[in-house]
């Protein structure tokens, strides 16, 4: 398992934060689907077990790189939050986050970056960037 789960209680916090703004996506809070007719449960969507951590930049690589990844899963890295957009699929919402705020700013797709070669450049643009 790549990733780790929150430990201490900023980081709680910190989850807790990012799944409020995760539930505004309308794809992985399910309210896109519940719209369509279709039924959703808590855990076939984003949800505070389906968000962790992974501190280094290789795992995060690696986290990418596995792809077919549910839909709400996130991962919070560095100032950034990552949330699954499509079930199985590999579309990123991305969020920056600061003291005061966590706000989307680009959607990703992490799986087709590696693929093509330019996790390295795309890294630095979107998470080493200010």
């Amino acid at each position: 398992m790549i990733g780790r789960k929150a430990e201490t209680n900023t980081e709680k916090a910190l989850v807790l934060r990012c799944y409020k703004a995760g539930m505004r996506n309308g794809w992985a809070s399910g309210k896109y689907a519940k719209a369509d007719g279709n039924s959703i449960v808590e855990e076939d969507r984003l949800n505070k077990k389906s968000i962790c951590f992974i501190e280094d930049k290789n795992e995060l690589y690696k986290f990418f790189k596995e792809g077919n990844w549910c839909l709400g899963q996130g991962v919070i890295h560095k100032n950034r939050f990552f949330l699954q957009q499509i079930n199985g699929g590999d579309e990123w919402a991305t969020y920056k986050i600061s003291d005061k705020t966590i706000k989307q700013f680009e959607s990703i797709s992490w799986g087709l970056i590696i693929e093509n070669g330019d996790f390295e450049k795309n890294y630095k643009e979107f998470v080493e960037a200010e």
